[in-house]
């Protein structure tokens, strides 16, 4: 439904005198066509720019100024245009009026002290002009003042004057300049009220400062609100590509690495200043400021970027509307709450714009007089105020409730005072503990446990912040562990996961403000040492206890590799920052497997299965990295078309990497390759130098390794053993795929064919694979001397039992030990070597279960013995985690999984040394 023009001037007087002094606004193709995007920037620069002196700059900007906001409300009023169309084509005229008028001065800037240079790039300077808040968002309100911050990127000195002024000079007086521009009241009014007090500062600080200085005072003396306004900071004017660069610079500070729930504390005392000065000032119907305003929408939506925008770059959005349906998408938001907080800010920004052009006023509050009243209540459809005032604070009351949902602390005083009394005393007083149910030797202990920590090196050098922090924290965990039923081991392991983030007020914060993650570390510190000890090594793991249905959830093969992918595109060639992310992703992934694995949401198989598509990520992305930092230092490898690119280098992977049976903290067997490119051929890098294919791959190999074991602060990915390759430690590190198949045809020992067994290529291109696929499946299917490969698997088993087994009287050795892990093994790789000839199918999976099933299918055990061997070594496997979760070695007691044992010996017996 549209409106008449003149119904809609009675409803603003504003655009009523607009229309009287430019009579054209009326015609019809004045506003009744919506324009593309850029159309009223491109009319209004273009009209600014050309003023021939600063007379008529003034007056054009004016004129275009007020032409357009009539243009723009009375698409409004007339309900021609929604609000997204309002506040951008708002957005879009400060943009163009405060670009027109900047470009115009700098010329004349330019001509008349010179051009700006920087002192370090020697290149001309220009001023940079980041709009902020709703400005920034491209939401400005009708009348609002712009909140400007004036920056650039380098000191020094201007040229080609002559006299020249220092470069902090010139761009402090273009400010003050354009500053003039906009904000004089001549005999067309003024175009905008600009706001500077959110520069560095202050009013007390320079009106414009370079990139360094910027980053700076964020650094050293930036406080939670600036991070709160600069989610919204936008470049509108000036360099947009060196303003990139800035806020490259600056979202570390906005958006910290971690999920960061200080700034859920720092938006709440925010907000608790606004609701004081709204209460003073007798603002409580304020649509922006009152309680269920627009600033609490706000609140919501930047709360959730703050938090968790570091970690998801898909929060790191500067309009609120799109936020919002980011927060839907990601399920923060359910989608009931998410459509009405939708409908209540379109309400709300509505009102408080009709509100703006009754006078062009920058006002938010509801008016007084009863006739204004009546029609702002007609301009956005209602009969009444009554009726209006009705449905207005329908919206408040949800948004309210809303935003005191997203920041509600936990309340539990009963039990908060009695933890915060426990955590108070010098835990020296067994009858603190009475009212606990605990035994009398389990109160004791925790009680010396509580004083040893309180009393430890960590906590007592905190500041007095941190010790606040922890005083605020350590009551919510105390209630957590201490029950009846308690494991004193747990309460060790969650201190220790608190004494590694005392000193790191974002973790303790997200441990008070999250019961369910907070529920999350005890239950998983319960289950396992292993997790607990990654939590205490990598804090960060922390914020994978935030979302139940994602920490019990692991990424599937595709997803995982998608992730993995997208760090490589993420870092570009930034080889310390792709060592970093990698690390934590990897980190993260393994963790919710383990999370997921402990309490029962994955089958044994299925560990194994995710730990190895993992590894698997890791090791395709690792190989992209260094191929792409060769190609940039070495050139392409010799024999390789410009047109025709693609990545001889290959990784086999061996053993549990290569069965698809990796453990928690298992290292990676692996043998490099290169196929398709012989070692010979030479590599011209940029410089025109040459290289032999074998030394450039060679180092692709060193840098594959160096990306996978360097020790980092976030520790290391995974240790790798190249030892399998051709000629062991003595062989070339990596080696050309010709090579390799000569040498397993002629040189490998039949250990090394066993080897085989298991290896299959974890990266290459489907060239590389596909070849060395073809020469596996061969060489495995030959036929041999039966006789002979059983005695050669007898001898090295025989070998590694001498060396390895850990196994007496009372230990069994789950891996070595006789009936074990490796019997099972061994036999496979027999039955593989000595048979695949007659039965192809025993040779084309890796994996020993699927090796299992074969030989079910191929006679060669019977349905009960396979069925057996099955079952024990899933038996193993799933033992096997558990005591790695454990922080265990694998030795058991020796009276343990008997009947595994017998069942396994028994098969090996009858196949290998009875036949």
């Amino acid at each position: 439904m549209s409106y008449s023009v003149e119904k809609v001037l009675s409803w603003s007087p504003f655009v009523e005198r607009l229309t009287e002094r430019y009579p054209d606004l009326l015609d019809s193709e004045s506003f009744n066509n919506q324009w593309a995007q850029g159309d009223l920037y491109h009319r209004v620069y273009s009209d600014v720019s050309a003023a021939e002196d600063e007379t008529m700059l003034l007056q054009r900007l004016r004129v275009q100024r007020n032409w357009m906001m009539g243009r723009i409300a009375l698409r409004d009023l007339t309900k021609l245009a929604e609000l997204e169309e309002t506040v951008a084509a708002t957005s879009e005229l400060a943009d163009a009026l405060v670009s027109s008028a900047l470009d115009w001065h700098y010329e004349r800037f330019c001509e008349r002290y010179g051009t700006p240079i920087g002192r370090e790039s020697d290149e001309p300077q220009k001023l940079i002009v980041i709009g902020m808040g709703k400005l920034g968002g491209q939401e400005l309100n009708f009348s609002s003042d712009v909140d400007l911050i004036f920056t650039y990127p380098e000191g020094g000195e201007t040229q080609g004057a002559a006299k020249s002024i220092s470069n902090e000079q010139f761009f402090i007086r273009l400010g003050q300049a354009l500053n003039k521009s906009l904000v004089d009241v001549t005999n067309d009014g003024f175009v905008y009220r600009v706001d500077m007090r959110l520069r560095p500062f202050g009013d007390a600080g320079p009106l414009a400062v370079n990139f360094a200085s910027l980053e700076h005072y964020y650094e050293i003396h930036g406080r939670a609100w600036e991070r709160y306004a600069l989610v919204k900071a936008r470049i509108m004017a000036g360099d947009k590509k060196q303003g990139e660069e800035l806020f490259n610079i600056l979202r570390p500070f906005v958006y910290r690495r971690y999920v960061d729930f200080s700034a859920m504390d720092s938006l709440r005392e925010l907000k608790l200043m606004i609701a004081e000065q709204v209460a003073k000032k007798g603002m409580l119907d304020n649509v922006k400021l009152g309680a269920g305003g627009i600033r609490e929408i706000e609140f919501i939506a930047q709360a959730f970027q703050l938090v968790h925008g570091g970690r998801d770059k898909g929060l790191q959005l500067k309009s609120l509307l799109p936020t919002l349906a980011v927060l839907n998408d990601r399920e923060f938001l359910d989608n009931e709450v998410y459509t009405k907080l939708v409908d209540a800010y379109r309400f709300l920004r509505t009102a408080e714009n009709r509100l703006q052009m009754w006078g062009d006023q920058q006002t938010h509050d509801l008016p007084k007089d009863e006739n204004q009243r009546l029609l702002t209540a007609n301009s956005l459809g209602f009969e009444s105020y009554d009726d209006f005032y009705e449905v207005l604070n329908q919206h408040r009351e949800f948004v309210e409730d809303q935003f005191n949902k997203v920041f509600a602390e936990e309340e539990d005083c009963s039990v908060r005072d009695e933890m915060t009394e426990l955590w108070s005393s010098d835990f020296g007083n067994s009858e603190l503990l009475d009212s606990f149910d605990l035994p009398e030797s389990i109160a004791n202990e925790v009680l010396k446990v509580m004083h040893d920590f309180k009393a430890g090196r960590q906590v007592q050098t905190l500041s007095k912040d941190g010790v606040e922090r922890l005083n605020e924290t350590m009551p919510f965990v105390l209630k957590s562990v201490i029950t009846p039923e308690m494991n004193i081991e747990t309460l060790k392991r969650v201190l220790a996961v608190v004494e590694s983030v005392t000193k790191r007020s974002v973790y303790l914060v997200l441990i008070k403000e999250n019961p369910e993650a907070l529920q999350h570390l005890v239950a998983l510190c319960n289950a396992s040492a292993w997790l607990a000890e990654m939590l205490v090594k990598y804090p960060a793991l922390l914020d994978q206890l935030l979302d139940e249905r994602e920490l019990y959830a692991p990424l599937s093969a595709e997803e995982l590799q998608s992730e993995a992918n997208a760090l490589l595109v993420e870092v570009g060639l930034d080889e310390e920052l792709f060592m970093d992310k990698l690390r934590q992703w990897r980190h993260a992934q393994v963790f919710k497997v383990a999370a997921a694995d402990i309490t029962g949401h994955l089958p044994v198989m299925k560990v194994s299965d995710y730990l190895t598509w993992i590894a698997e990520a890791v090791l395709n992305v690792a190989v992209e990295f260094a191929w792409q930092l060769m190609q940039k230092k070495s050139g392409l490898p010799g024999g390789l078309k410009s047109e025709e690119i693609r990545n001889p280098f290959m990784v086999l992977g061996y053993g549990k990497l290569g069965g698809i049976e990796l453990g928690y903290g298992s290292d990676l067997d692996v043998v490099f390759l290169y196929q398709g490119v012989t070692s010979s051929d030479q590599t011209v890098n940029p410089d025109g130098r040459t290289m032999d294919n074998a030394i450039y791959f060679i180092r692709m190999g060193q840098k594959v390794i160096s990306i996978l074991s360097t020790i980092m602060p976030s520790g290391r990915l995974y240790e790798v053993d190249t030892r399998l390759r051709p000629n062991g430690n003595s062989g070339m590190l990596v080696t050309d795929f010709a090579s390799f198949m000569q040498y397993i045809e002629n040189k490998a020992w039949n250990w090394e064919h066993q080897a085989l067994v298991r290896a299959r290529a974890v990266t290459g291109d489907e060239q590389s694979v596909s070849a060395y696929e073809v020469f596996r499946s061969e060489f495995l299917n030959r036929n041999r001397d039966i006789a002979e490969v059983r005695n050669e698997v007898i001898e090295m088993r025989q070998k590694m039992k001498d060396s390895l087994d850990k196994s007496s009287e009372n230990v069994f050795d789950l891996k070595q030990g006789s009936g074990g892990i490796v019997d099972i093994e061994f036999m496979m790789q027999f039955l593989v070597l000595a048979y695949a000839g007659q039965f192809p199918g025993l040779s084309e999976y890796t994996d020993n279960v699927r090796i299992l099933e074969a030989v079910a299918e191929s006679g060669l055990l019977s349905t009960e013995d396979v069925e057996s061997l099955t079952h024990a070594y899933k038996v193993y496997r799933s033992k096997y985690h558990r005591v790695a979760l454990a922080n265990e070695k694998p030795l058991i007691g020796s009276g343990c999984y008997e009947v595994e044992r017998t069942s396994v010996i028994k098969v090996w017996n009858q196949l290998m040394l009875d036949a």
